[in-house]
């Protein structure tokens, strides 16, 4: 069995607003979720007021059983665990009881994300749980882990690991003498193990563990690549509608808590018609490489994805925008007859169309029965025209060193936006409306080199104007964009994007 409690801490990303929005200002690894901030403010370059964190990583328990959350705090928390909703008082929502209640087995990690927001005033925040026939107790940052896979074992001797962490340090020194060799060599063994040592001291880890450590790791995710990539489906990248085989119901995702959600509807197959045309959900289908693929929800920036990424059965699906996570890849296998499995790379589980009194999609290990099959039928080329112009003005021209453009503007909610990227370079949006306040907000991470085209759906916001500012490594474009309400049996209006300037 894998040694537990050999962590470093969680992934905390800050961020100099309240909202979370944009990239963040600070990421470090944190050893626990004890702060007292008071005052003053939680890093360099954040302000004392109004700032946000998100930890994300891995939770281990040292004992199998039902295990409490508490949050000791006066501001704004949100906390996940295995996918699980623990504590959530976020926008001034008052908490049940201030705790939540979850089932954890020893031997396993499970996903843990944490959201907080301070306002104004002393800014405090202590994560407690409640181990069965313990007491309440922080959590130690021996059972927490940084973002990675859940599979990973800790080292087999972690005090080893622990006491070969200062060794790093001096090892480069003593390579001038021929007798510093003998030593270096066992030395290797140690620092190999110490996977949780690494993500502490970031400098530290880059002498010899790191090669060796990063070696063992790809070696694993190769193997499962390969493996998908024989048995994946060869799809071409298109918009589909996937039907389950049980009760001919088309794949749609409710989340009661989202506002960005849709109903899951019992509709047949195809769904219902309007006009001769399926209103059915349409999912686009891309093709990542090595047999995986991304399914994103037609005409917006969310994907399918695993709930907080648990490895559990029974974990329901989600709708988040994509950040290249494990439980946002799916690999699609032919199953039995022209149907298809779709089976997420996180968990090697399968999307799962259970009924509503059983909860709905989820992911369960794959067992060939048919609420676990799926029917690809490619859309129709008219009922996949976006609901944007289908072609930008030949006059259309960008702004900014990645010649930015957006059309059409004025728009009645669904635009296009455009760039170019010289090199691969992390990327992200966020729209602002009148009063400089961040509406919606993108992803910042890595684009490939080349031209881009991405649709955005703003159509649930009100009419005004608004400001869209795109950033490309440390530069930001700004261009602004007016919304309005389409009159009846208007389609959406052509124009030319109006640029503003680069800051």
């Amino acid at each position: 069995m894998p040694v537990q409690g050999a962590g470093s801490g969680l992934t905390a990303s800050y961020f100099a607003n309240g909202t979370l929005a944009g990239a963040p200002s600070v990421r470090r690894i944190d050893a626990a979720i004890d702060f007292n901030w008071g005052t003053g403010s939680p890093a360099e370059g954040l302000p004392t007021d109004n700032f946000s964190v998100r930890w994300e990583g891995l939770l281990a328990a040292p004992s199998t059983g039902r295990y409490r959350f508490l949050a000791r705090t006066e501001d704004e928390i949100r906390v996940w665990v295995n996918g699980k909703q623990m504590i959530d008082t976020w926008n001034g929502r008052k908490p049940s009881a201030g705790e939540g209640y979850v089932e954890l087995a020893a031997g396993e990690k499970t996903s843990i994300r944490i959201e907080y927001a301070d306002s104004e005033g002393d800014a405090r925040l202590q994560l407690q749980w409640v181990p069965p026939g313990q007491a309440a107790q922080v959590i130690s940052t021996s059972y927490l882990y940084p973002l990675g896979s859940p599979t990973t074992p800790d080292p087999v001797n972690p005090a080893a690991a622990v006491a070969a962490a200062p060794a790093a340090k001096p090892q480069p020194a003593p390579a001038k003498k021929p007798a510093a060799p003998a030593a270096a060599k066992p030395a290797a063994p140690k620092t190999t193990a110490a996977k949780p040592a690494e993500t502490k001291p970031v400098a530290k880890a880059t002498p010899k563990p790191e090669p060796a450590k990063t070696e063992a790791k790809p070696a694993k995710q190769s193997k499962a690549d390969a493996k998908a990539a024989e048995t994946a489906a060869v799809l071409p990248a298109g918009v589909y509608i996937l039907t389950s085989r049980a009760g001919n119901k088309p794949l749609e995702v409710i989340e009661p808590g989202r506002p960005n959600s849709r109903a899951y509807t019992e509709a047949g197959a195809g769904g219902p018609v309007v006009e001769g045309r399926s209103t059915a959900p349409q999912w686009r289908i891309e093709s990542l490489g090595n047999g995986y693929y991304r399914i994103g929800v037609q005409g917006s920036n969310k994907v399918l994805e695993v709930l907080g990424s648990a490895t559990s059965n029974g974990t329901p699906m989600s709708l988040w925008t994509y950040y290249s996570g494990n439980n946002q890849l799916w690999r699609i296998e032919p199953a039995e007859g022209s149907y298809y499995k779709l089976i997420a790379k996180h968990s090697n589980k399968a999307l799962t169309a259970k009924d509503s009194i059983e909860g709905g999609l989820q992911q369960w290990r794959y067992s060939a029965r048919v609420d676990q099959q799926w029917k690809l039928e490619a859309v129709a080329q008219e009922d996949a025209v976006s609901p944007v112009a289908a072609a930008a003005p030949a006059d259309l021209k960008g702004t900014g060193s990645y010649n930015m453009s957006i059309y059409p503007n004025p728009s009645n909610g669904v635009v296009q936006l455009r760039y170019a990227l010289p090199e691969e370079i992390p990327m992200g949006w966020v729209l602002y409306n009148h009063n400089g306040a961040p509406v919606r907000v993108s992803d910042y991470r890595r684009k490939a080199a080349g031209n881009h085209h991405q649709t955005l759906d703003f159509t649930g916001l009100p009419a005004g104007d608004y400001n869209l500012r795109m950033t490309v490594g440390a530069n930001t474009t700004r261009v602004q964009l007016q919304l309005r309400k389409p009159s009846a049996g208007e389609t959406a209006p052509s124009g030319e994007a109006s640029a503003v300037g680069v800051k």
